[in-house]
């Protein structure tokens, strides 16, 4: 059960109001493990978001949406992006028939992400597909082929498709441009 108030010896009962710096820090950090990043990579990839032609968050989320990590959890072939993370780099998934070993790789609309012909069988990858959400469209910007293991990426046109729930992306733009 917990207590109404915080922990320590003399604590005066009250839970004190984040300020607006910490409330941009928790947005960022929800962020940033939700896509499994170092903060390195969400740094750099917020960069390459500000250079961009548009709206910041917009492009941010893009982003972080067209990465092969992302994309092999969001098709269902992993149960969770860090997961994921380990099927790309032990060499199980193939962009285009090649086989990519890097998570962090940006896929373009119109390839196609599947297995290796070895790692179809393999027992994380039929979990992961047991625990898909819809079997035929996952996400608006994912199309999922007849084999059930491989999929298309369409190219993500709104950002609103995303299926990134309470985290204010406006909030890291406001942390960054400080």
């Amino acid at each position: 059960m917990k207590r109404p108030t915080p922990p320590g010896h003399h604590s005066d009962g009250r839970k004190k109001k984040k300020s607006p710096f910490g409330e941009q820090l928790l947005e960022k950090q929800k962020l940033r493990l939700t896509y499994g990043l170092m903060e390195k990579q969400f740094y750099t990839t917020f960069t390459r978001a500000s250079r961009m032609k548009g709206n910041k968050s917009d492009n941010f989320l893009i982003l972080l949406e067209s990465r092969l990590m992302t994309l092999v959890y969001r098709l269902g072939l992993a149960r969770t992006v860090f997961d994921a993370r380990q099927l790309i780099r032990h060499g199980h998934v193939t962009v285009d028939g090649q086989r990519v070993d890097i998570p962090s790789f940006l896929v373009t609309p119109g390839q196609l992400i599947g297995l290796s012909d070895e790692s179809k069988g393999l027992d994380r990858i039929k979990m992961g597909q047991e625990t898909r959400t819809s079997a035929s469209a996952p996400t608006p910007y994912l199309e999922i082929q007849s084999d059930g293991v491989s999929g298309k990426f369409l190219g993500v046109t709104n950002a609103h498709d995303i299926p990134v729930t309470r985290i204010n992306v406006q909030k890291i733009v406001e942390f960054y441009s400080k």
